[in-house]
This record gives C-alpha cells, sequence and structure tokens, in this order.
C-alpha cells in the first residue's frame, strides 16, 4: 500500500478519528507531543504503554505527516508536524473530554 507524500487536513482528522484500533493511544501520544518533542521511551511512560507499542503507533503517525522525527546526540526524538498541530489543537477544542484531561492542564502546559 503506497501513502500519498502530503494528507491533507480533512484525511488526516478523518484517519485520526476513524474506529479503527489504536485511535486511543495515538491521541494520547499526540497530546504528549504537543508540548515537547520526546524520545519513544519518554512518550511511552507518559501514555502508559510498552514501547514496542508506541513505537508502532509513531510510525502510523507518521505516515499520516502529524509526526516526523529527528536525531539527536544518538536519540530519536518525536514532534508533531505543523499538520499534526493543526489537527491536535482543533481535536482538543473540539472535545475535551476525549483527551481525559482539564483545560487547566491543557492551558498549563502550552
Amino acid at each position: 500500500m503506497s501513502y500519498p507524500e502530503k494528507v491533507s487536513y480533512e484525511t488526516a482528522v478523518l484517519a485520526l478519528l476513524s474506529v479503527s484500533r489504536g485511535v486511543e493511544p495515538r491521541k494520547k501520544i499526540l497530546f504528549v507531543l504537543l508540548f515537547d518533542h520526546k524520545n519513544c521511551n519518554q512518550i511511552a511512560k507518559e501514555v502508559g504503554l510498552g514501547w514496542l507499542s508506541v513505537q508502532k503507533y509513531l510510525f502510523s503517525l507518521m505516515e499520516q505527516d502529524l509526526v516526523k522525527s529527528s536525531s539527536l546526540a544518538g536519540s530519536k526524538f518525536y514532534m508533531l508536524t505543523p499538520l499534526g498541530e493543526e489537527v491536535k489543537r482543533a481535536l482538543y477544542s473540539s472535545n475535551q473530554k476525549d483527551f481525559g484531561i482539564s483545560s487547566r492542564e491543557y492551558k498549563g502546559r502550552q
């Protein structure tokens, strides 16, 4: 299966909100990355999943052009793409309960 190089905002939102397996972990990973770049172990700890599972979700998010990686001093860090930031902010503002966080936590991490 080939993936387009760039996806539209609507396509990314539909992919993220689909009923496929892993929707909730992908949302949590995007939320964690909204505030800072992190490595896979840091993300796994924050979202409460194993490293291998997080790696799988990160690859999926990278294919959707929502997350990108960068190497620094031999470590790989992940961060949101501009599209990923836009999608995450739009999803958060539309329904805060989806992310299990309060407005105070969200605003405090900005």
